[in-house]
C-alpha cells in the first residue's frame, strides 16, 4: 500500500496523471466530471439511438418512395449504411486515441453527427407536411 487515504482533501489532491480538461490544464478528480459530465453523455447517447433506429427503422421506405429506388438497391443502401455505422466508431476510436485526443474527437463526431441528419431532416419536411 502506498498510505495514501481513500478519500484525499482537496487541498492535498494532486493532479491525475496524464489527463487534461479541453483546455489544457490539469485535471483534479474532486473538481471535475460528476453526475453533470455522465447526464451530458446519458443524453447524447440517448439522442443518437433515436436518431440511428428512427432512421433505420424507415429508411428502405424513404429510398422505394420518395428517392424512387428499387428494392434490391434501397436494402444494399441500407446494408452498407448499418455496416458503415458500425465500423465507423473503430476508426473514430482510433483517431481519437493517437491524433485528436478526447475533446476534439467528441466535439468532430457531435458536428459530423449534425452536418448528417441536417439534410435528411430538410429533405423529409416537404413530403411530411
Amino acid at each position: 500500500m502506498d498510505g495514501r487515504p481513500l478519500l484525499p482533501n482537496e487541498e492535498e489532491e494532486e493532479a491525475l496523471p496524464g489527463v487534461s480538461d479541453f483546455r489544457g490544464r490539469p485535471v483534479y478528480r474532486a473538481t471535475s466530471g460528476g453526475w453533470r459530465s455522465a447526464l451530458f453523455v446519458a443524453v447524447l447517447e440517448l439522442a443518437g439511438s433515436f436518431a440511428y433506429f428512427g432512421v433505420s427503422a424507415n429508411l428502405i421506405t424513404y429510398l422505394t418512395g420518395p428517392m424512387g429506388q428499387s428494392n434490391a438497391s434501397a436494402a444494399a443502401a441500407v446494408n452498407a449504411w448499418s455496416g458503415a455505422a458500425c465500423m465507423l466508431p473503430l476508426l473514430g476510436a482510433f483517431l481519437a486515441d493517437s491524433f485528436l485526443g478526447r475533446y476534439p474527437s467528441i466535439l468532430l463526431a457531435c458536428t459530423l453527427y449534425l452536418l448528417e441528419y441536417t439534410p435528411t431532416h430538410y429533405s423529409t419536411t416537404s413530403i411530411v407536411i
